[in-house]
C-alpha cells in the first residue's frame, strides 16, 4: 500500500500543478527583440499587455481577465504573450513606438514589429477573446480596415464592419 502511494501521490500532484500551471496567460520572461524573435519562429502575432504600475484597470485584468483558463488557452495557442511596463526600462521606447497614450493598451503586433490591432481598457473575458479572434482575422484587423478606408473604401457593409471594431478599440 505504501508502495502504491509513493508512485501515485507523485504523479498526482504532477497532474495538479500542470493543472493550475495552464490556468491564464503565459507572458514571456524575456525582452521584446526575443519576443519578436519567438514570434517570428513560431509565425504567431504578439500580444502584448501595455501597461504601468499604477493602473488600476490594469491590475483588475491581470487578476480577473488574464486568469481565466478561457483566455489563457486560447492567448496561448495563438499568440506569444508579452507584459511590459511602458514607464520602466524598453517600454518607455515601446511606449512612443507604438503611440501607447492609455492604460491598459493591448497591442497585437506582427513578426516585423507593426500593430495589425489594438484596443484599451477594462474589457470583460467575452469581448477579450473577441479581440484576440479580430486580430488574427485580416478582415478585422484595425489597421488594414483602417488603410482600405483611406483608400477610398465606402462599401455599406465594410463600413458597418469597421464602426463595430472601431467602437471597441478606441475611447
Amino acid at each position: 500500500e505504501l508502495i502504491i502511494m509513493k508512485k501515485i501521490f507523485p504523479a498526482l500532484l504532477l497532474l495538479v500543478s500542470l493543472s493550475s500551471f495552464s490556468q491564464g496567460i503565459t507572458f514571456e520572461n524575456s525582452d521584446f527583440k526575443t519576443t519578436l524573435a519567438k514570434a517570428k519562429a513560431e509565425k504567431k502575432l504578439i500580444f502584448l499587455d501595455a501597461f504601468t504600475s499604477w493602473c488600476g484597470p490594469c491590475k483588475l485584468m491581470a487578476k480577473n481577465i488574464f486568469t481565466k483558463p478561457a483566455v489563457g488557452e486560447f492567448y496561448n495557442r495563438h499568440f506569444v504573450n508579452a507584459k511590459i511596463d511602458m514607464e520602466k526600462g524598453e517600454g518607455i521606447e515601446l511606449a512612443k513606438k507604438f503611440n501607447v497614450k492609455v492604460y491598459p493598451t493591448y497591442l497585437f503586433i506582427d513578426s516585423n514589429g507593426e500593430v495589425v490591432h489594438r484596443t484599451i481598457g477594462y474589457v470583460e473575458e467575452k469581448d477579450f477573446l473577441q479581440f484576440a479572434k479580430d486580430a488574427e482575422d485580416p478582415n478585422r484587423r484595425l489597421g488594414a480596415l483602417k488603410k482600405q478606408f483611406e483608400e477610398g473604401e465606402k462599401n455599406p457593409d465594410f463600413l458597418k464592419n469597421l464602426a463595430s471594431i472601431t467602437v471597441y478599440t478606441e475611447h
